[in-house]
């Protein structure tokens, strides 16, 4: 097992793997926290920035993302936003979150409208102060409206205040619906509106201040505004059931998208981050295990790295297996918490002991589908039919089970991890339950993904590439400075003048999706403008040399890199396990390319 060491006799002929995340200035704060923790993604951010792209020729229809909680829709759709916002060519970005709890619809419309008034404000005058004003009142608005000569959004300002004083909620959202595309239509410009969590929308605003009757259609304004071409909407929602049932409600309105989970190479680039950020030590195995038991989660993944287990231990199989418990079966487990919110809001509403067994029951038996002639008779159900139904209608809505592949059919939701959350804690006082259940099946998915792991490595995984870029990271971000002559001495062909240094950022480039050319660096160190930033190449391979095909290849890339971003001085670096060819260090000699073969660079 490798924990954050390195060992030259590596056995693997496949390349280094893929990295996904790329670069993007952040203008809104996004909920992920750092920016570089983003991973991936870049098929489905590459499909909205092309839909982003069609709206200012009014061919963009308004689209629904739907998945489950905690999948990274909101982490895509803020990082949309700062992209559109970047650009800043015509297409205003807005986004909204609708929040979880009950609140009046005038207080309701006033924050919608007030967030969209300043983000409008900061994309217009490239002031991003506006987007950090927590609380702002009509005053605040009218204030930088006025400043900025914004003399519509000033006017629109003045009467939503008027209405909210009046306290007519209706037709302040009467208003709010239709101002994106009156006011793109007026001012000859396109607007992206992207609105978060609008599952809430009918169920979370109500008529009075008291907050004693909800507005159960809330929605149904959008049957007309959602297909103005000028100003469509995003909506997404993690309640896939009941968003998709008000999507619906608006026939032909909006184009559905459902959010997969991540490929196996994602979640790994999010492993070794996640590793690096949190300075938790992790090994190869263990990071292919994360990969393989996640399913492309990648919510199970960095609950691991934030779990609050005292015993956490991710570098070995053993400690991973006890970190999973804790975070599946103890009352302080992150993933236990989160699914268990998630279901107790879903059995408030379908409160009785059989909801919880028929979801049990077609959880265990989730690969499978089930009628509900079965459901009745197996579990001996004191109900007829329409009534069992209406209750497993009710748990697709809630996206706890799923619609088989006729609506006499169901399934329990594929996920090995909410399986068991669910057994864990509720099982006992249906049938009786033992947690070393949940420990034995764990161990067998570990002992399974550890014997698929070893029999790909070597063969076709690009795991022993993607180890290699991420200790080389490692070493140019905690340890090439402190050690500057060592690992000058074990780098060939560096400038007299050169040195490394606590670098500003160090991770892998990719370019961003808007961009034509999908340019992958593995390595790229940025430095202050007077130091050196280093663009690295890395290669893990049993035997085959670096060759000078591919050192030309790398020159070609580093000089698109350095065209796009703004680094003042440089040096190309390029790692290879098996070495080069003499071609390959001539051709670095004349190009003033540094390499090294020295497997200093990936120890700890």
């Amino acid at each position: 097992m490798l924990v954050w060491r390195g060992d030259c006799d590596w056995s693997s002929n496949g390349k280094a793997g893929e990295r996904k995340d790329f670069p993007v200035k952040i203008y809104m704060r996004e909920k992920i926290g750092d920016p570089d923790l983003f991973v991936g993604r870049r098929r489905e951010l590459g499909n909205l920035l092309k839909w982003a792209a069609n709206i200012k020729k009014e061919l963009s229809m308004s689209r629904g993302l739907l998945s489950r909680r905690k999948t990274g829709k909101t982490a895509i759709l803020q990082r949309l936003y700062n992209i559109v916002f970047r650009q800043n060519d015509g297409l205003v970005p807005f986004y909204y979150e609708i929040k979880r709890g009950k609140i009046w619809i005038g207080d309701f419309c006033k924050d919608f409208f007030l967030t969209f008034a300043l983000q409008y404000a900061a994309f217009k005058t490239r002031n991003t102060d506006y987007l950090r004003i927590d609380y702002p009142e009509f005053q605040t608005a009218a204030d930088i409206a006025r400043e900025e000569k914004l003399d519509h959004i000033l006017t629109l300002v003045e009467y939503m205040a008027g209405l909210y004083e009046k306290e007519n909620g209706p037709w302040m959202w009467n208003v709010l619906n239709q101002m994106p595309y009156k006011m793109a239509y007026r001012l000859n410009i396109s607007i992206m509106q992207i609105i978060d969590e609008f599952q809430y929308i009918n169920s979370e605003i109500y008529r009075d201040k008291a907050c004693t009757s909800v507005i159960d259609d809330m929605a149904s304004v959008y049957m007309s505004t959602a297909e103005y071409k000028s100003a469509p909407l995003l909506v997404s929602g993690s309640w896939v059931g009941w968003l998709m049932n008000d999507l619906l409600a608006l026939p032909g309105r909006f184009q559905l998208e459902f959010l997969k989970n991540m490929p196996e190479e994602d979640i790994v680039e999010m492993a070794y981050k996640y590793s690096d950020y949190f300075q938790i030590p992790v090994s190869e195995e263990t990071v292919a295990m994360m990969a393989d038991l996640s399913e492309g989660n990648p919510f199970y993944v960095s609950s691991l790295f934030k779990s609050s287990f005292p015993d956490k231990d991710l570098a070995t199989p053993e400690g991973l297996l006890k970190t999973m418990e804790f975070e599946t079966l103890e009352d302080q487990g992150i993933v236990k918490g989160t699914w268990m919110e998630y279901v107790g809001t879903a059995f408030k509403r379908i409160n009785d002991r059989h909801a919880k067994r028929i979801v049990l029951y077609l959880s265990q038996k989730r690969k499978t589908e089930t009628t509900r002639q079965e459901i009745i008779e197996d579990l001996e159900l004191p109900m007829e039919d329409w009534e069992l139904e209406k209750k497993l209608k009710a748990l697709v809505k809630a996206d706890i089970i799923r619609q088989g592949s006729t609506n006499f059919d169901y399934r329990g939701v594929g996920d090995n991890v909410f399986d068991k959350v669910f057994r864990g804690v509720y099982q006992k006082e249906i049938e009786g339950f033992d947690p070393k259940d949940v420990t034995r099946e764990y161990k067998a998915l570990l002992d399974e993904s550890l014997l698929k792991y070893r029999k790909l490595l070597g063969k076709y995984n690009q795991s022993k590439g993607a180890w290699a870029e991420f200790l080389i990271i490692r070493a140019l971000k905690h340890r090439a400075y402190r050690q500057g002559e060592h690992f000058r001495s074990i780098t060939r062909n560096l400038p007299e003048d050169f040195c490394f240094v606590e670098y500003k950022s160090v991770w892998s480039y990719s370019s961003s999706p808007e961009e034509k050319r999908d340019l992958q660096i593995d390595v790229f160190a940025r430095a202050e403008p007077e130091q050196y930033s280093v663009v690295g190449e890395v290669k893990c391979r049993d035997s085959k040399k670096f060759s000078l095909g591919e050192a030309e290849r790398f020159v070609e890339k580093m000089e698109e890199l350095l065209e796009a971003e703004t680094v003042a001085r440089h040096i190309g670096f390029v790692f290879s396990v098996s070495g080069f060819t003499r071609e390959a260090m001539d051709f670095f000699e004349e190009n003033g390319i540094a390499w090294s073969d020295d497997c200093d660079w990936l120890a700890d």
